[in-house]
């Protein structure tokens, strides 16, 4: 089973050893630096100058046009999926956690998040522009 989870960056930072994990700099097209052992999301089919407003998603965007790998994954350059929170990289998910995983399931999700004081939403609009939610609601 090829696996690659991409992890996606906008600066240098500390990446896991593991081969499954590719870094994936966001918004190249934009800033025209990609740093060593980072691959570009400005590359083949793309959509990188949409990155400020698409965040993220320009990588998994580039991953689904333009990789071939059998399982595809995204995750955040300070953010992965993992057996225990950890502060290092000791507890993501290995090749052979992920293998196992998916003998049972067809998807690899964070547990939910409980907002004790706020909904989603509430949380959304307090860390982003609201217009675009309530647009979204309105529709």
């Amino acid at each position: 089973m090829n696996i690659r989870i991409f992890v996606a960056a906008h600066k240098t930072y500390k990446m896991p050893t593991d081969t499954i994990y590719q870094p994936i700099f966001v918004g190249t097209l934009l800033h025209n630096q990609v740093p060593e052992g980072y691959i570009s999301d400005g590359t083949g089919q793309n959509i990188s100058k949409l990155n400020p407003n698409f965040n993220e998603l320009t990588a998994i965007y580039w991953a689904w046009k333009n990789d071939q790998s059998d399982v595809k994954g995204l995750v955040h350059y300070r953010r992965y999926l993992s057996k225990h929170p950890s502060k290092d990289f000791s507890t993501i998910l290995s090749r052979a956690d992920i293998e196992e995983i998916l003998q049972h399931d067809d998807i690899i999700l964070p547990s939910k998040r409980h907002y004790v004081i706020e909904s989603n939403a509430q949380h959304y609009k307090n860390a982003h522009y609201a217009e675009p939610l309530d647009v979204l609601v309105e529709r």
